[in-house]
């Protein structure tokens, strides 16, 4: 047999490998499944990769400003830590559904390399992970805030934290909830005698009551 009807054959073979994979559902997409080894792999490299493409020519302001760091602590709070969680917070029912699980940012800030690979993750998110594109209703502006307050956090007590919340506003889309965002998140927040662990159920509380402001979170 020649080389050439070889190499047509298990190309024929690949494609109908390939399509009876798919449609007889044999891979399980559910999100309470575990990915397998090797997808877990491959979906990772494509990310990073897909993302270092992207992210090379941006450029980072000042980070370490308080005044940025103070401004992105109310919309980190609206907006993350139902997912990524905070100081004082170690679950929330977002968190345990999600798969792959969402990075604890308070624990560890490096999801991506380089801040600007954080940023163009934050501003156009990251398909079939459950991590929106929060550049349609933030300026870049409120996305550096956010990174700012992200790189701030591993330093940060469960007070400070919402003490920076409580001072802040909630602005994306243009809006500014204030001292709304700063009571939901006292619930979130309580605290045991040694301010660091949060109950579960302040947490629950939370995420029902957050979307009273029209924004799914």
């Amino acid at each position: 047999m020649s080389r050439t009807k070889i190499i047509l054959g298990l190309g024929i073979g690949a494609v109908i490998f390939g399509f009876s994979f798919i449609w007889f559902g044999v891979f399980n997409v559910a999100a309470n499944v575990e990915h397998w080894k090797v997808s877990e792999k491959f979906f990772e490299l494509v990310r990073v990769r897909s993302i270092v493409a992207r992210a090379g020519n941006i450029t980072v302001p000042d980070l370490t400003d308080k005044a940025r760091v103070k401004r992105g602590a109310g919309n980190y709070a609206a907006m993350c830590s139902q997912c990524h969680l905070a100081p004082g917070t170690d679950t929330s029912e977002l968190y345990e559904g999600l798969n792959p699980a969402p990075p604890v940012l308070y624990k560890y800030d490096k999801f991506t390399d380089k801040p600007s690979e954080k940023f163009w993750v934050i501003k156009n998110g990251i398909r079939m992970t459950g991590m929106p594109g929060w550049g349609t209703n933030n300026s870049d502006e409120q996305i550096w805030d956010m990174i700012a307050l992200i790189s701030a956090l591993k330093d940060m007590t469960p007070k400070q934290y919402l003490q920076l919340v409580e001072s802040g506003e909630h602005t994306h889309k243009n809006g500014g909830h204030g001292s709304s965002s700063s009571m939901k998140m006292q619930d979130n927040h309580q605290t045991n005698s040694g301010g660091t662990k949060a109950h579960k159920e302040p947490m629950k509380k939370k995420q029902a009551g957050h979307n009273d402001d029209g924004h799914a979170h």
